[in-house]
């Protein structure tokens, strides 16, 4: 038990609180300076009012010496706590419970002084109160129920000890029972007050973990996402995440896949496939994203990928063109196996409009492009295996481009599943089309 406690003594606290603990410093110290100026002011304006306690030097130079003892003990915290946050260094929350004792022994220090060399308990009739009370409305700021409880023992304790010494002390001709009661019960109302503001930071603190709890979550999810699909399909997931209704879209989209795969995994090892996928992966990726595009589905021995649709895109036919010729530019460095036989692949480009939207249930979504147009670009590149060519595209998906030098018109072709012929065209290796 001992050691949990030691434990929660020590404990970081997270940036935030740092800089709510950093804000509710500041505002003490603004006060503090704020009445460095009021009090000499009003002394010398109204003398009668702060009575004459201020001309004994004794007893000013005690408070000035406690004063200043105070502003630069809180000086030290507020700027240790602008370090931390600057260079994210943690602080252990014995820091902030220290501060919060140096700052209600304070007030009881003053209060005993002023009792003494005023010889009169009429601090205790409002200055004091206040005092208290603003330091306890201001410890709601640690968002901790235990710190503002500890923090109306504190003011409770202190008001009580200095009511009851001074009473001792000076005596008075008035009932001091009845004084004693007054007393006791403003030293209740103080502990009282402490509870209050435990219960408003408890609730703020909570809402506050909820805020940052949902923050960290939002960024786990869109981590785990942009891990397993695209990042521009991760952020459509979580920003359309509860439309289940499609809408339709003009882009490109492009199908690879990986020629002869399957007989190539089964001549190796589980281990030597997956290292192969991810040599082959890692750079098409790269490229694909590079080029402004993102990949919906991944294959074990291919990919579909899309331009301009989940992420809006005016040039997606410029991009996809371009993130192809760069793909078959790094085909063309990579080996499947010791033998050095060339990795071959197959590639096929086309635009038009395609129907996005999130499609499953309430347990499992997907970000989903569908559509006559999808078939197609799938089509097309199984096309590839026919006119014995790795990178093929539709005739619409040309028309889009100002360039036309480095298409190899193929001719109409019949296609299954569409009734109509469509237009090929052969992309040659050494096209400029991304240059222009």
């Amino acid at each position: 038990m001992f050691n949990h406690h030691h434990q929660r003594f020590n404990e970081s606290l997270h940036i935030e609180f740092l800089k709510i603990e950093r804000k509710r410093v500041g505002i003490i110290l603004g006060l503090f300076v704020l009445g460095s100026l009021v009090i000499p002011v009003a002394h010398y304006l109204a003398p009668n009012l702060l009575r004459n306690y201020l001309n004994q030097d004794q007893y000013g130079l005690s408070l000035l010496v406690w004063w200043l003892v105070f502003c630069l003990f809180q000086l030290g915290v507020y700027f240790r706590l602008s370090r931390a946050i600057k260079n994210n260094i943690d602080v252990p929350k014995r820091i902030i419970i220290l501060n919060l004792f140096v700052e209600f022994v304070l007030p009881a220090i003053v209060l005993y002084h002023v009792v003494k060399y005023d010889y009169s308990l009429l601090i205790l009739e409002y200055d004091g109160l206040i005092f208290y009370f603003l330091l306890l409305m201001l410890s709601a700021m640690h968002l901790e129920f235990k710190i503002s409880l500890g923090a109306g023992i504190l003011a409770g304790t202190g008001y009580f000890t200095v009511a009851f010494w001074g009473l001792k002390y000076l005596q008075p001709d008035t009932d001091v029972d009845q004084l004693l009661e007054i007393y006791t019960m403003r030293s209740i109302g103080l502990f009282i007050a402490g509870i209050v503001a435990g219960v408003v930071a408890s609730e703020i603190k909570k809402r506050v973990n909820n805020y940052l709890g949902s923050i960290e979550e939002q960024k786990e999810i869109e981590s785990l996402l942009g891990q397993q699909l695209s990042k521009g399909v991760a952020n459509e997931l979580i920003v359309h995440r509860n439309k289940t209704i499609g809408h339709k879209v003009v882009g490109s989209i492009m199908f690879l896949d990986i020629r002869n795969f399957t007989v190539m995994a089964d001549h190796q090892s589980p281990e030597e496939t997956i290292e192969f996928q991810n040599a082959i992966f890692d750079p098409l990726i790269r490229i694909i994203e590079k080029n402004n595009g993102i990949i919906h589905q991944i294959l074990g021995d291919g990919f579909m990928a899309s331009f301009g649709i989940a992420v809006k895109n005016e040039n997606h036919a410029k991009d996809s063109l371009s993130a192809g010729l760069e793909i078959m530019e790094a085909i063309n460095h990579l080996r499947t196996d010791q033998n050095g036989s060339t990795t071959k692949v197959g590639i096929g480009l086309h635009s038009g409009e395609v129907i996005t939207g999130n499609i499953g249930n309430e347990i499992r979504k997907q970000f989903s492009i569908a559509g006559k147009n999808v078939i197609l670009a799938s089509r097309i590149e199984q096309l590839n295996k026919t006119f014995k060519t790795q990178f093929l595209v539709s005739r619409q998906f040309v028309d889009m481009l100002n360039c036309k030098g480095c298409f190899t018109d193929l001719g109409e072709v019949q296609v299954k599943g569409f009734d109509d012929q469509v237009h090929i065209y052969q992309v040659g290796e050494s096209c400029s089309c991304k240059e222009n």
